[in-house]
C-alpha cells in the first residue's frame, strides 16, 4: 500500500542576526487614574490652606464682639471696648496685680560693655621702708581689714637702733629741763636778793628772810660784798661821831672813808658781775634744753618718717621691751580687702619688694571704651550719671557718675577711655567684670511708662487692660515706643494716673479670647 502523500514543506527562512531585546514595562490600566486623584488631594489641601471656605473659631471670635448679648459681625476697632471680668478674690493666685500708670524719666542711649576695675584712689600697694625679717602675718587673702589694723610685723635692727637714740636723746633732754628749772629758780631768788640789799637792809634780816632758798654760789659772793660794804659804812658812821670832838685825827676818818668808798663799789660790781653771770646762766640753760629738744625732734621725726605711731614713741623702753623694741608694724592704710600678699614668715625682706596690695572696694571704677563714632555724646558728660547693668545681676542697675573722658584716641582699637566711679558697699561688683553701660543720647525727659508685662499683643495690635473697679477689666489698644529692660513707653492710649493690669494681663487675654470663641 503506498503512504499517503505529504505535500511539500515551504523553505526554511535563512537565519537572521540576532538583536537586542528592549525591555517594555506594560503599563496597568489603573495608574492613571489614581495618579490624577493624588493630585486632585495635593491642590485641594493647598487650597483648603490658602483660601479657607469658612473663617476659623479665632478668626470668627475676632470678628464678633458681644454687646448687649447680641452677636453681630464686629469691627477691628470695637475690639478696644471687650471688657473681661475677673473676680478680685482671684486675683493673688492667678497673679494678677494692678497699678497706676505714672511718668518716668525717659533718654535714648546707647549701650556700650564696660569693665569693672579697682578704685585706683583707693588702692595701696605695700612695702616695707625697712629691711629686716618678718616677725608675724596677721592677715590672709581676702580678708576685710580696717584702718590701723596691724596687716604685718618685721623685725627690724635699724628700728631698733633709732628707737635706742630716741630714748637717749628724751634722758638727756629731760635732764636738760631740770637743769634749766634749776637755773631759773636760782636767777629767779638772786635778783631778788639783789634788789634786798640795794635797799641797805641789815644783813641779819637777809640771813633771815632768804634762808632755804637755792642760789648756788650767787649768795656768797653777793653777801661777803655786802657784809664788807656795811662794815666800813658803820666804821664812818662811827669815827663822824667822835671826829668833832677832836678825839680821834681826820686821818683816821679819811682812811675810813675810803674803805668804805672801796668796799661800796666792790659791792656794786660784785652785784653786776652776779647779774652777768645770772644772764649768761640762763641763756646757756635755755640753749642746752633747745639742743636736747632738737635732738629729741629729729630723733622722733626719722621714726615718724619710717611710720612710727605717736603711741610708740612715747613708750619707749628699753628695760621692759627688750628684743621687741625692734619690731616695724606694718598697718592697713584705710578700710579695705587684702587683693594680695607675697609674705611668710620669717623671710628676709627687702625696702623695694611688695607685702600686700589693700582695696577699698566699697567703690569701684567702669571703664568704657568709646568708639570715635560716639565721641560727640561725651561733649559735657563729666560729672553726670550712666546707667550700669551685670549679666551677674540682672535685675538691678547701678548709677556710676562720670569723672574722666580720656585725653586721646588709642590708636590700637581707635577708642577712647571714659571712666566712672560706682558705689559698690554691698561687694556685689567684681573686679574684672564685663557689664552694660548705657550712654545716653538724649537728655532725660518724662513720658507714660508701663512694665513690659502689662504689654499684651493679639493679631498684630499691642493693648493693655484698664481696670474699672469691681472686677471689671477693659482692653485699650495703646501704640508703644522706645523701652529699656524694664518699661517701654506709651506715646498714645494711656493717660497718667489711669488704672491697668501691670501682671497677669495674659491670663486676662487668655479669658478675653476663650469668652470670644465661645460665642461662636
Amino acid at each position: 500500500m503506498n503512504a499517503p502523500s505529504v505535500p511539500p514543506s515551504a523553505p526554511s527562512p535563512a537565519p537572521q542576526p540576532s538583536r537586542p531585546v528592549r525591555s517594555e514595562t506594560r503599563r496597568s490600566p489603573w495608574i492613571l487614574p489614581a495618579a490624577i486623584g493624588a493630585i486632585g488631594i495635593v491642590l485641594g489641601a493647598v487650597a483648603s490652606r490658602y483660601w479657607p471656605s469658612a473663617p476659623s473659631q479665632e478668626h470668627a471670635a475676632e470678628e464678633r464682639v458681644v454687646s448687649n448679648g447680641t452677636s453681630e459681625p464686629a469691627q477691628a476697632d470695637s475690639l478696644e471696648e471687650t471688657t473681661v471680668e475677673f473676680a478680685e478674690e482671684r486675683w493673688a493666685n492667678a497673679g494678677i496685680e494692678t497699678g497706676e500708670v505714672t511718668r518716668r524719666p525717659f533718654s535714648r542711649s546707647v549701650r556700650l560693655t564696660g569693665k569693672i576695675a579697682v578704685n585706683q584712689d583707693r588702692l595701696a600697694h605695700i612695702y616695707s621702708m625697712v629691711e629686716g625679717s618678718i616677725e608675724s602675718v596677721s592677715v590672709s587673702l581676702g580678708q576685710d581689714v580696717r584702718a590701723q589694723d596691724v596687716l604685718t610685723v618685721i623685725h627690724s635692727r635699724d628700728i631698733g637702733t633709732a628707737k635706742l637714740e630716741l630714748f637717749q636723746a628724751q634722758l638727756a633732754r629731760e635732764a636738760a629741763r631740770t637743769r634749766r628749772r634749776m637755773q631759773d629758780e636760782i636767777a629767779g631768788n638772786t635778783r631778788e636778793l639783789l634788789d634786798f640789799l640795794r635797799q641797805g637792809e641789815p644783813i641779819e634780816e637777809v640771813e633771815t628772810r632768804f634762808v632755804g632758798r637755792p642760789m648756788g654760789d650767787f649768795r656768797e659772793l653777793a653777801l661777803a660784798a655786802y657784809s664788807n660794804y656795811l662794815k666800813s659804812s658803820a666804821d664812818v658812821r662811827r669815827l663822824e661821831n667822835v671826829a668833832d670832838s677832836g678825839a680821834i685825827a681826820g686821818r683816821q676818818l679819811l682812811t675810813a672813808e675810803a674803805n668804805r668808798n672801796a668796799d661800796r663799789a666792790t659791792f656794786q660790781s660784785r652785784i653786776e658781775q652776779i647779774a652777768y653771770d645770772l644772764e649768761t646762766s640762763t641763756l646757756s640753760a635755755v640753749q642746752a634744753e633747745r639742743e636736747a629738744e632738737a635732738r629729741v625732734l629729729v630723733a622722733e621725726t626719722g621714726l615718724r618718717i619710717l611710720g612710727i605711731p605717736e603711741k610708740e614713741l612715747e613708750s619707749i623702753d628699753p628695760a621692759g621691751q627688750g628684743e621687741a623694741l625692734s619690731h616695724y608694724e606694718i598697718r592697713a592704710p584705710f578700710d579695705g580687702t587684702v587683693l594680695s600678699k607675697h609674705v611668710v614668715l620669717h623671710e628676709q625682706i627687702r625696702s623695694d619688694v611688695m607685702l600686700l596690695s589693700l582695696a577699698d572696694l566699697s567703690t569701684v571704677w567702669v571703664s568704657v571704651d568709646v568708639f570715635e563714632e560716639h565721641l560727640g555724646l561725651l561733649a559735657g558728660i563729666e560729672g553726670k550719671t550712666l546707667r550700669v547693668r551685670s549679666a551677674s545681676n540682672p535685675d538691678r542697675t547701678y548709677e556710676a557718675t562720670v569723672f574722666f573722658t580720656g585725653g586721646q584716641i588709642d590708636e590700637s582699637t581707635r577708642t577712647l577711655d571714659l571712666t566712672a566711679v560706682v558705689d559698690n558697699a554691698d561687694r556685689s561688683l567684681k573686679p574684672g567684670t564685663y557689664v552694660n553701660v548705657e550712654l545716653p543720647l538724649t537728655e532725660p525727659g518724662e513720658s507714660v511708662q508701663v512694665p513690659l508685662g502689662a504689654i499684651q499683643e493679639h493679631a498684630g495690635r499691642k493693648f493693655v487692660f484698664v481696670y474699672r473697679g469691681d472686677g471689671t477689666f477693659v482692653r485699650r489698644d495703646v501704640h508703644v515706643g522706645e523701652g529699656d529692660e524694664t518699661h517701654v513707653v506709651v506715646t498714645e492710649g494711656l493717660e497718667a494716673g489711669e488704672t491697668i493690669a501691670m501682671r497677669g494681663g495674659f491670663l486676662l487675654k487668655s479669658s478675653m479670647l476663650a469668652e470670644l470663641m465661645g460665642e461662636e
